[in-house]
Formats: C-alpha cells, structure tokens, sequence
C-alpha cells in the first residue's frame, strides 16, 4: 500500500510538470513551457483574462500548488490563446477559435453560447449574467486512490433572454464553456 501512494505521487509530480508541445510568438518574444508568469507578462504583456482554476490535494495533508490561466485575444487575424500555469510557470499553451476585435465581439443570442467557448469570449458578447453560482467541485485524480484528486471552480451563469425565449444556464470550468442548458421562459 505504502509503494502504491508512493507511485501516486510520482506519476503525480509527473503529470505536473509535463510541457506544452509547442510555445507561443507574443510581439516581445518566444514563450514556452517552464517560463515564469513575470517572463510571459513581459513578452505577452497583461492577459485579457486571468481564471484561478485549482489546487491539487493528495491525501489530507498534502497540498499542491494552484493552477491559473490566462486568456489573450490577439483579434480577429489569429486564435485566442489559453496559457496555463502550475506552480507559477507555464505549463502548456492551447490554441481556440479565432480571436475577436473587443469593441465588437458578436452578438449574445442564446445560439451563440456553445460548449467550448472561453470566459473570455462569452463576457465580451454577453457581459455580466444575470445570474450566477459558484461551488467547488472534487475531481479524483486516481480512482483507486481516494482522498486524491483536486478542487476546481465550477460558476454557473444565467443569461435571460427576454419573455420571448428561454433562458440559458451555462456551466463553465477552467474558464470554458463545459454545458448550455435551456431553462423556463425568460421575463
């Protein structure tokens, strides 16, 4: 048993400090995986959105660095990039659909929320909910091994679309997009 939380931890640790298969040009230079957040601000300059998404917990005691994410919209010429952080450095870079110009990001109907979409896309269409729930959510990271997983934000918002539609309830998780749920009719 003792060798089995071992081996946890390592592969862990592993998965943890793996790197992105590629880096990311920023008009101040090259980034890639391993970069400290100061060196990405400096080459990148400041996100156009920062999401806090989780801490990692082994057992009861031992508790992991938080990873955060970072979202930059570079227009409508090239894609929105998804920047992840552990432990302060970068861990991977995810490329999405292509950017938007920030003074007119699209319409927010109810057919353009779509699983997929970043926070960031979504508040410059939508802005604020009309509603919204937080909560956190437990995620096991080894199902043979429990107490061992992480601790994700998990925000509801509601988006109301007037007596003429119904509402919609989207579901979003590390800053994306997980569900869209049609609820009663709007008021």
């Amino acid at each position: 048993m003792k060798r089995l939380a071992t081996a946890l931890c390592l592969v862990a640790v592993a998965a943890l400090t793996g790197t992105a298969a590629a880096g990311l040009r920023c008009d101040g230079g090259l980034i890639s995986a391993g970069d400290r957040r100061f060196d990405v601000r400096a080459a990148c300059g400041e996100p156009d959105l920062r999401v806090p998404v989780r801490e990692l917990l082994f057992g009861t005691y031992m508790v992991l660095p938080y990873e955060e994410v970072w979202f930059y919209n570079f227009g409508r010429r090239r894609f929105i990039q998804e920047l992840r952080f552990r432990a302060s450095r970068l861990a991977s870079v995810q490329s999405h659909g292509y950017g938007f110009n920030p003074d007119a990001p699209g319409r927010c109907t109810p057919h353009a929320l779509r699983q997929g979409m970043t926070l960031l896309e979504l508040h410059a269409r939508c802005g604020d909910p009309d509603d919204r729930e937080m909560r956190v959510r437990w995620i096991r990271t080894f199902p043979e091994a429990p107490g061992h997983g992480s601790l994700a934000l998990e925000q509801e918002w509601l988006y109301n679309f007037g007596p003429r539609d119904f509402y919609r309830v989207v579901t979003l998780v590390d800053g994306r997009i997980t569900r869209v749920e049609r609820g009663r009719r709007g008021h």
